[in-house]
């Protein structure tokens, strides 16, 4: 008999620079487990899966948005968020998410832009970009 657990743990990353060149990378769980990481260089491997995957699970529990692109841009992340109805309220709810991305992580410049699905196609406005989210 084969029984297989599955775990699910809540990170939160946090990147400081000490002294010349050198970041220490610390990683929390929500059940105080942390993991320390110190070196010269920035963990951009590390940033970006975990970013665009952050940024597709916070911004798509606001059931308007159908669809999130990326595109990383003279050290920028461009994102583009597109959806059915951006009523102010919906802005209001997508505007929230992006403070707390911005919070979450402040060593990344995020350049975000709100898009209606209706009056524009996605494609055309974020041509380089990659689709990290599609409902």
């Amino acid at each position: 008999m084969l029984i297989e657990i599955t775990a699910s743990i809540v990170l939160t990353v946090a990147a400081q620079r000490y002294g010349m060149g050198e970041s220490v990378l610390s990683i929390t769980s929500d059940k105080s487990r942390c993991i320390a990481v110190c070196g010269s260089g920035e963990p951009s491997l590390l940033h970006s899966q975990s970013v665009e995957s952050a940024l597709a699970k916070d911004l798509a529990t606001v059931p308007q948005v159908n669809r999130i692109f990326v595109e990383r841009a003279d050290g920028n992340l461009l994102i583009w968020v597109a959806a059915d109805t951006p009523s102010r309220e919906v802005r209001e709810k997508i505007f929230q998410k992006q403070f707390d991305l911005i919070d979450a992580f402040p060593e990344i410049s995020f350049d975000f832009n709100i898009i209606s699905t209706r009056k524009d196609i996605p494609t055309e406005i974020a041509s380089e970009a990659k689709l990290i989210y599609a409902q």
